[in-house]
């Protein structure tokens, strides 16, 4: 994942802890899309792009981000962009047990 505003995930300003943190996969169909970081960055942990393994092909996009819920996760990405768009919760260190 690239950086978000010049800093690393390990720098986000809102902690490790505290809030529901999720990954949001956008599993790419068709051309690439939402190669932009988002603007309002405030809640963005780490923000890329998915890429096969040559570097050549985008296969979708990869999000961490803090949200109120699930939907919010999602929104992050373009609806109708993806051919599947995955919410799962996240925690500093991985994925919750």
């Amino acid at each position: 994942m690239v950086e978000t505003a010049g800093r690393t995930m390990w720098e986000f300003s809102g902690g490790r802890t505290g809030g529901n943190r999720y990954l949001v996969l956008g599993l790419g169909a068709g051309p690439a899309a939402d190669l932009a970081v988002p603007s309002d960055q405030d809640e963005l942990i780490a923000y890329g792009p998915l890429l096969s393994d040559d570097g050549a092909s985008w296969l979708g996009t990869a999000v961490l981000v803090r949200a109120s819920d699930p939907a919010t996760a999602r929104a992050v990405l373009t609806a109708g962009r993806y051919a599947d768009i995955e919410v799962h919760n996240w925690q500093f260190g991985g994925r919750p047990s």
